[in-house]
């Protein structure tokens, strides 16, 4: 079913653009007196809550079935498995380090930002290397069957509490930012209606 991998580009393009957010000079700084390191925090934990709990979940359900049938390589799905495993520790591990800095305690600043950088680009690798393999791969080989079960399975029907119909609270700002930054470029893309 194209409307699956349809739905999960949707979700990289948004992720890209808090791939950006990581990556932008004045979110790199990571004291406690930054002025966006609440932001940095809110970014997170969307990730921590939505693409880990969420989005991976499905791609790692799309991987197991076409190993299952032999349809991708062993070693190409058990890497996009092992980033999905890197980025859930290291997200988890990187949200506890700023709320550490958002609260002051004694942390090598520079230690948080190269971390911040490493994590953005493996977000942004792992992102492409579905879109070039996973993604082809389980619209050529994946029956509707296989595609009904990962509809079905618990994981594709969690809202985006960030780019769904309500922005969840925690988020509105971050969804402010987002929005701001999309038609300064003038990118048109459906958000959220409510905040």
């Amino acid at each position: 079913m194209r409307v699956i991998v349809e739905k999960l580009q949707a979700e990289h393009v948004r992720l890209g653009r808090l791939v950006g957010l990581l990556n932008l000079q004045s979110c790199q700084r990571t004291d406690a007196t930054a002025p966006n390191i609440a932001l940095l925090v809110d970014v997170l934990c969307y990730l921590t809550r939505f693409a880990d709990l969420a989005h991976h979940v499905i791609e790692d359900r799309m991987v197991e079935k076409l190993l299952a049938k032999k349809a991708l390589a062993v070693e190409l799905g058990r890497e996009i498995e092992t980033q999905h495993q890197v980025l859930i520790r290291d997200g988890r591990d990187l949200l506890r380090d700023l709320e550490s800095a958002v609260r002051g305690e004694n942390m090598s600043q520079q230690l948080v930002d190269s971390r911040v950088r490493l994590y953005a680009e493996r977000l942004r690798h792992n992102m492409v290397i579905e879109e070039l393999t996973l993604f082809p791969a389980a619209e050529q080989n994946l029956s509707s069957a296989e595609w009904h079960e990962i509809e079905s399975s618990g994981a594709y029907a969690q809202p985006d509490p960030l780019f769904d119909a309500t922005v969840d609270e925690r988020f509105a700002e971050l969804y402010r930012v987002i929005t701001a930054e999309a038609s300064a470029a003038g990118v048109h893309e459906p958000f959220a209606q409510d905040v």
